[in-house]
């Protein structure tokens, strides 16, 4: 499906458009006094809270891959003094520029959603509509408080526009309580978000969107450092559950067609496996029209043609570590999508690794020759990123009945095997608790690594410190090749410490937020 790169002023008139939340800039020279009097405002207004996912600072590059790319499975590959300062080498204080962009772009979004949830009341648009609207509103307003809360961990819970500047000081919420709002505000929208109009729109946030989402934020709750425990993964199982009994999601046959799609601009209306993704557009060489995505280009596989009629280049950034290459069996389908064979040089010649280069393989999901939008720019793409997907769902599901039942019901089996067969590996059977949860753990971290979640399983788990030291002792294996390009491993784990579970509130929040305090160990 093509993306439709009109302003946003269109956005009413283009639901079968890709592109409907991207461009703010209508919405940006409205005065908000003037704003939300019919339905095409409203949904104006919507497109400037959806827009936050799209920036650069969001899921365009440094939320979903410089501050959440940080785990055991992926290592940043330039030499370790590239990452002095740096939230990807774990070396960053509380004055890092990436942290501080972020956390202000997502408390953006915040505020765009207070300001429409606000404004919309009095609008003279049909009562059906304007449920729908809130809704997706009020739940991406909990949406970007989970994202600070996961990050931060203690944060702000922003629930109204800023009236007044000088009273806008606000103390942090401790997580649990945060992590609770967020799921009762979540669970408020199931019934006011769209159920059939966008079943086929991963773009937009549907019923089956906010349960798997909910399922998510359960299991954040229920696990490290909140401890909320049994009955938040029953909450997690409910939710994966129903959306498992929706039967609008499947897994497409196909491991790498789903990546194909997200690169190409073209939805997977038979599977839905996708359930929601940020959608990017423009190349920044046709027209006035683009996002600032760089999936693909800072994360994804190694392509050196910098040209606007080549495949495309890559940095390299991020590659696949020894730990998750070992995760792997020969029979697996997911480990040449996961850590790409092979790279491509300046003149879009396919190079292959040989058998004993492993570590040198680079992120393989995002791969810029996949793209179809001509020319092409050198460092901004029109590739989206995923934020759930149904195996993400189907996995949440098995690890919530493990431990609600604190063993392997034949439901988590069910869930785990799909997510296996359609990988092309055995099927489990017959494990007991403690098996079961390293199985599901490590199938996540095959199914899932480079989504910008590995992290956060690490935290909720526990073991964040720990998988990151294994990281360290895996750069000792005779298999890690030498050289100045993979030392970043080592000495991103010498530097893990347990402070780095969270991100330190920006030094700059702390100087005008003065209800605020940097969290311990920072």
């Amino acid at each position: 499906m093509m993306k439709n790169i009109l302003f946003i002023l269109l956005f009413a008139l283009s639901l079968n458009s890709c592109s409907d939340f991207l461009d703010t800039r209508a919405y940006d020279f409205v005065s908000p006094e003037e704003f939300y009097q019919n339905q095409n405002d409203a949904q104006m207004a919507l497109a400037g809270v959806y827009s936050t996912l799209a920036t650069e600072n969001v899921y365009g590059n440094r939320y979903s891959c410089m501050i959440s790319n940080v785990d055991d499975l992926s290592f940043y590959v330039r030499p370790s003094t590239q990452t002095v300062t740096h939230v990807y080498g774990n070396d960053h204080n509380t004055s890092n520029t990436d942290i501080y962009n972020a956390w202000s772009s997502i408390y953006k979004g915040i505020e765009s959603a207070n300001i429409l949830l606000e404004r919309i009341e009095n609008s003279n648009i049909d009562e059906a509509v304007k449920t729908r609207i809130k809704g997706e509103a009020k739940f991406l307003r909990a949406y970007y408080h989970f994202l600070v809360a996961q990050a931060w961990k203690d944060v702000p819970i922003r629930k109204e526009s800023f009236k007044d500047v000088s009273k806008s000081a606000l103390a942090a919420t401790p997580q649990a309580e945060a992590l609770d709002w967020i799921i009762s505000e979540m669970e408020e929208t199931i019934t006011m978000v769209d159920d059939e109009m966008y079943d086929n729109r991963p773009s937009y946030v549907k019923k089956t969107v906010v349960e798997g989402i909910l399922a998510r934020v359960c299991l954040t709750r229920a696990g490290y450092p909140t401890n909320g425990g049994k009955p938040y993964y029953e909450k997690a199982a409910a939710y994966a559950k129903s959306v498992k009994d929706a039967q609008k999601h499947g897994l497409n046959p196909d491991v790498y067609e789903m990546w194909k799609r997200m690169a190409s601009d073209r939805y997977d209306t038979e599977y839905n496996e996708s359930m929601w993704e940020v959608e990017f557009i423009g190349s920044r060489e046709l027209d006035g029209n683009w996002t600032d995505g760089r999936i693909g280009n800072v994360i994804g596989n190694i392509q050196k043609n910098g040209s606007t009629e080549g495949l495309g280049y890559s940095y390299w950034f991020y590659g696949g570590s020894l730990i998750l290459w070992d995760l792997y069996d020969g029979n697996d389908k997911r480990r040449d999508l996961s850590m790409a064979p092979y790279q491509i040089d300046a003149k879009d010649q396919y190079i292959y690794w040989k058998d004993n280069q492993i570590v040198q393989r680079a992120c393989g999901k995002f791969r810029r020759e996949w793209e179809t939008l001509m020319p092409r720019h050198k460092n901004y793409t029109q590739e989206n990123y995923p934020i759930i997907r149904y195996a993400d769902v189907l996995l949440m599901l098995a690890e919530a009945e493990n431990e609600v039942n604190q063993s392997p019901t034949p439901l988590a089996y069910e869930a785990i095997n799909t997510v296996r067969e359609r990988a092309g590996i055995e099927p489990l059977s017959g494990l007991s608790y403690a098996e079961f949860q390293q199985e599901l753990r490590d199938e996540r971290g095959r199914e899932l690594c480079f989504e910008s979640l590995r992290k956060y399983d690490l935290v909720r788990w526990g073991i964040y410190t720990d998988a990151i030291q294994a990281l360290g002792e895996a750069t000792y294996d005779s298999r890690w090749p030498g050289g100045s390009n993979y030392s970043t491993a080592r000495a991103f784990a010498e530097r893990t410490q347990k402070k780095h579970e969270f991100l330190p509130i920006p030094l700059k929040e702390l100087a005008i937020n003065t209800e605020l305090s940097q969290n311990p160990l920072w």
